[in-house]
């Protein structure tokens, strides 16, 4: 068990900043999720809390030491890699113990630890198999097994499900938060899947371009993302963003105007953004989740400023809801409806939105207006 602090953590491979001043501070037994697109920096920063890569500035500590120089066979962590790299000549069992046996552990030791790590997975009846008769999440539970076994202060999963088809997936990330919750140890874990971030992390970093943009609990980034970025990667399907312009009338009230619709923004929401009055007579970016877009034909009336006629391009129905992906002048737009819309293809259609969840945006800085 184990704290992990980076502190202004930089990784450059010649003239290319991977990794740009990172500071995270993961206290001991959080779970916390690395997440960003391809190429953000997230791998790199795993490999060099594991030793696999030397960092280029900055201190990397585990628990009380700093592990700057420290070889990876010394840090006291485990790594679980995307592809499972078991031995295909051994059994479970064996793959299992095999970096025990390295380390010259008593035999007892070693039986007893592999058969605890194969209780905890429900893999005690695999023991004896070889690799290649084992299912894809058979091998994933084997692998997150061998670093088990090595009782370490902190586990380093890259990408460990990425091989998993969709429905085992989700098994296995509800089995990896079981396990985080047995296990009390500290977690690092990169994805790409902002989903397995969600459900997973008891914090998430958001990183792009080697730069982190958020770190913080998954509900918080979801509901006060700190740029376009963050609010357009975490939420499936992705928050819609729409240029408007800012437009404040006689009566003090603010809207957000195109040239397909008029919108008003709910006073108590105009009060909650102290620099609303800056933007006015000026494009701003509108932000809206799918999820607070709805039908405005099966709500009750009375919601004329909230509401517009979209023209519906595709209606895709997926049973307990309904994705419609609106045509908005020049800008597309994505709503989840209720499985009881009536929007179909090529017709024209009136949503409403949900003005108190909206967000915006400044269009040079992308930082939300707050």
């Amino acid at each position: 068990m184990a704290k992990v602090v980076l502190e202004h953590v930089t990784k450059r491979f010649g003239n290319v900043e991977a990794v740009k001043d990172a500071n995270i501070d993961i206290p001991d037994k959080e779970f916390v999720v690395l997440v960003g697109p391809s190429g953000c920096g997230k791998s790199t920063t795993l490999r060099m809390v594991a030793g696999l890569e030397e960092i280029t500035a900055g201190n990397i500590f585990i628990g009380e030491n700093l592990v700057n120089d420290v070889p990876p066979k010394d840090r006291d962590i485990a790594m679980v890699f995307q592809n499972y790299a078991l031995y295909p000549h051994m059994d479970v069992y064996n793959n299992m113990a095999f970096g025990l046996k390295l380390r010259k552990f008593p035999k007892a030791d070693i039986d007893r630890r592999v058969k605890e790590a194969a209780r905890i997975l429900g893999i005690e009846n695999l023991l004896q198999r070889k690799p290649k008769e084992l299912s894809g999440g058979q091998r994933q539970r084997v692998a997150v097994g061998r670093a088990i076994v090595r009782e370490p202060k902190v586990f380093l999963m890259d990408e460990p499900l990425s091989n998993l088809d969709a429905k085992l997936r989700v098994q296995m990330r509800a089995e990896l938060s079981k396990l985080h919750n047995r296990l009390q140890t500290t977690i690092i874990y990169v994805t790409h899947d902002q989903t397995e971030a969600m459900t997973m992390g008891d914090r998430i970093v958001v990183m792009k371009d080697g730069l982190i943009q958020q770190i913080g609990a998954p509900l918080e980034i979801y509901h006060k993302p700190n740029n376009i970025f963050v609010a357009g990667f975490i939420g499936s399907p992705a928050m819609n963003f729409v240029e408007v312009v800012l437009r404040k009338d006689e009566q003090g009230r603010y809207w957000v105007e195109n040239e397909v619709f008029r919108l008003r923004v709910p006073d108590e929401k105009a009060r909650e953004i102290q620099n609303l009055p800056a933007y006015v007579d000026k494009k701003v970016v509108f932000g809206i989740r799918p999820e607070n877009i709805e039908d405005a034909e099966i709500v009750p009336d009375g919601h004329e400023d909230v509401s517009f006629v979209a023209n519906v391009d595709v209606v895709e129905p997926m049973g307990a809801e309904v994705y419609a992906y609106l045509n908005v002048g020049d800008q597309a737009m994505v709503a989840r409806l209720d499985a009881a819309s009536k929007a179909k293809d090529g017709e024209q259609h009136r949503v409403l939105i949900e003005m108190e969840k909206m967000y915006l945006f400044d269009p040079e800085t992308e930082l939300a207006v707050a």
